[in-house]
């Protein structure tokens, strides 16, 4: 049978090309004719597909409640990002430094009240507010020799940034060649004890691990709690960013597992007034998190991560929806956002 149909074919003057044939060169691609191309009509699927969600998430920007035509587009991304072959493409590549040319673009507007929050590839964050702005686990994500975010998108984030917080030293949210991109751009790099020691005077490290302590910026009028969490048995910071008569973020890192750590984190909210809490999205005991810190709001970071993990641990948009809607009952908002985007924060 298939012998026939693709004589009919031949009959009415289209060609269908070997599906062995290299993605290259297809003469019919302008008439978006894929047939045998497996390739192109994967690229051609996700170059439309991706400049249609990045347009529906502009169309619907981070906010509160999220509307269906946002929820769908963040689903939609989560299918393309759960598609290994899209890794490494022009579609997705123009889709995320589309959106981190935005972010540089937007750094240059001023913040006159409250918190301005960036989100950035996986965990990473900028918080900015009308005397500082600040980065936390920036990294540029991809590979040595084809990052994500490109080295001019690196530079120009340092340059209009004040300072960078790194909370632990894997490699998914330490970075060498972003924090020398923050040193050499005159900016602070406050680093985990014992990491990249002597690379250059801005990158400090911290002294001591397991303790909980205050460092305070005063040029940027904010004071960095550091307080001593754990990935299993990797010291991880949990970084509590006061702006001084604006408010304070925390920022987990890979806060994971640990009872004697959630000892002391259902007491966060005794000592620490939290504005924005922005955890890991598959912490563990995430609720029990959430109620030690009692914020007014929750970001979740560390979804999609790419290339490290197989599909089933990219952690999904769709999935932090459903783990917060078990959560309702805690009456605390909060706002999905996926990377280029920013919300503004008011108390």
């Amino acid at each position: 049978m298939r012998r026939y149909i693709l004589t009919a074919f031949a009959l009415l003057g289209v060609i269908i090309p070997s599906a062995a044939q290299s993605a290259d060169g297809n003469p019919n691609a302008d008439q978006y004719i894929y047939w045998g191309y497996l390739s192109d009509y994967k690229l051609g699927q996700a170059s439309t597909a991706f400049t249609a969600i990045d347009g529906m998430l502009q169309a619907n920007p981070p906010q509160k409640d999220i509307p269906l035509p946002r929820e769908l587009a963040l689903v939609s991304l989560d299918q393309l990002l759960h598609d290994t072959d899209n890794d490494a493409t022009e579609p997705f590549y123009t889709f995320i430094n589309t959106r981190m040319q935005r972010v540089l673009k937007n750094l240059d507007i001023p913040v006159t009240e409250g918190l301005r929050i960036y989100k950035l590839y996986n965990d990473g964050f900028i918080v900015k507010s009308a005397k500082a702005t600040i980065a936390i686990d920036l990294i540029p994500g991809g590979s040595d020799t084809k990052p994500f975010l490109t080295d001019s998108v690196v530079y120009g984030i340092a340059g209009k940034c004040d300072a960078l917080l790194i909370s632990h030293f894997h490699a998914d949210h330490a970075n060498l060649n972003v924090a020398k991109a923050f040193a050499e751009s005159g900016k602070l790099v406050i680093a985990p004890k014992n990491l990249w020691v002597g690379v250059h005077p801005l990158i400090k490290q911290m002294e001591e691990e397991n303790k909980e302590f205050d460092i305070e910026i005063d040029s940027l009028d904010v004071t960095l709690h550091v307080l001593p969490g754990h990935q299993g048995d990797v010291y991880n910071n949990i970084n509590v960013v006061e702006f001084h008569n604006v408010g304070t973020v925390a920022q987990t890192g890979d806060q994971w597992g640990r009872e004697d750590d959630f000892k002391w984190m259902d007491k966060v909210h005794e000592k620490y007034d939290i504005d924005v809490f922005m955890p890991n999205c598959w912490m563990d005991q995430l609720k029990r998190a959430i109620k030690g810190f009692a914020p007014k709001l929750i970001i979740t970071g560390h979804e999609n991560e790419l290339g490290e993990h197989s599909i089933d641990h990219r952690e999904a948009y769709w999935i932090t929806i459903k783990k917060m809607e078990k959560m309702a009952d805690l009456n605390i908002p909060y706002v999905l956002m996926t990377w280029g985007e920013w919300y503004e924060y008011r108390k």
